[in-house]
């Protein structure tokens, strides 16, 4: 049996990327040529068509789909295997592509790069910064190794491991936070007053369900697309919104003047991280897991 060529493979999974002969093979830096060729040659060695072509375009079959998942992870595992023997299986060694969310990242990767550098010195982090969704995406295609986002999230076969939790402060103009503090009930303050993000961030989801706010008349119709956006508009628009400890905590909020309390003990999101099962850098992953779980103590 011949194996099919592990650069064929790439070339395969780029395609599927872009979705195009010229900027696929632009990404590999092989000409479109080179690129139809290794893909043809990969058919004839899997015995399977991988993509339907006419003159101007073309569609990736459904073993096509399948192939290139596989091609997904065999490539991960080479990469890691390289990266393993380059750092002789030291799990404290190496390279982590990280992935966080916007509510995530500015507030505690810092911390983490900083606390990585004095006692992971030997392990450089790379950190990217998306949306859930997008960031599941990235972590099944191989192009981020973990994730660290807020939890649940649905819909996935990934690794997961609950960090420590982010509680949820109330931050505003002083009398809505103190009107609202004293029963935490919404029908008791103005309507358009509470100011969220805009909906792909899950901050917002999580502080809806975990604060309980179902009448949609107290939500102001404009949504920030940052927390930095967010409080702005809070503190002139003098409502109130909710912000996550790890944001509070950097002088998130107070420093626009807003009044900020916590909402309870009860009330916080799960900070976790997630890998794919089938990476060989679990122990890597388990060591910066135990790392970032002492920055949320």
């Amino acid at each position: 049996m011949i194996l099919p060529n592990l650069k064929h493979l790439q070339y395969l999974v780029a395609l599927h990327q872009h979705q195009h002969f010229n900027r696929a093979a632009a990404a590999c830096f092989i000409s479109q040529s080179t690129l139809s060729s290794a893909i043809i040659k990969l058919e004839e060695q899997l015995g399977c068509q991988l993509i339907e072509r006419d003159h101007k375009a073309f569609i990736f079959t459904s073993q096509g789909e399948k192939v290139v998942e596989y091609a997904r992870q065999l490539i991960n595992n080479a990469n890691e295997l390289v990266q393993y023997t380059q750092h002789q299986g030291d799990p404290a060694s190496g390279t982590i592509r990280i992935g966080s969310i916007p509510t995530v990242a500015p507030y505690l990767l810092t911390d983490v790069v900083q606390a990585c550098r004095e006692k992971l010195p030997n392990l450089a982090l790379y950190i990217v910064e998306d949306t859930t969704q997008n960031l599941m995406a990235k972590l099944g295609a191989g192009e981020i190794d973990l994730a660290i986002l807020a939890l649940p999230v649905k819909g996935h076969n990934f690794k997961t491991k609950i960090l420590g939790q982010d509680a949820f402060y109330i931050a505003g103009e002083q009398g809505l936070v103190r009107q609202f503090q004293s029963n935490h009930d919404y029908q008791q303050v103005p309507e358009q007053s509470v100011f969220l993000l805009n909906e792909e961030h899950c901050l917002t989801e999580h502080a809806v369900s975990a604060c309980q706010l179902g009448d949609q008349s107290r939500i102001h119709n404009f949504s920030a697309s940052s927390l930095s956006t967010l409080v702005q508009m809070t503190a002139f628009h003098q409502g109130f919104t909710f912000l996550p400890e790890m944001a509070v905590n950097k002088g998130v909020g107070e420093n626009e003047g807003l009044t900020v309390e916590r909402l309870g003990d009860d009330v916080y999101r799960d900070i976790g991280m997630m890998w794919r099962p089938t990476s060989m850098r679990q122990r890597t992953f388990l060591m910066l897991a135990e790392l970032v779980s002492e920055l949320l103590d």
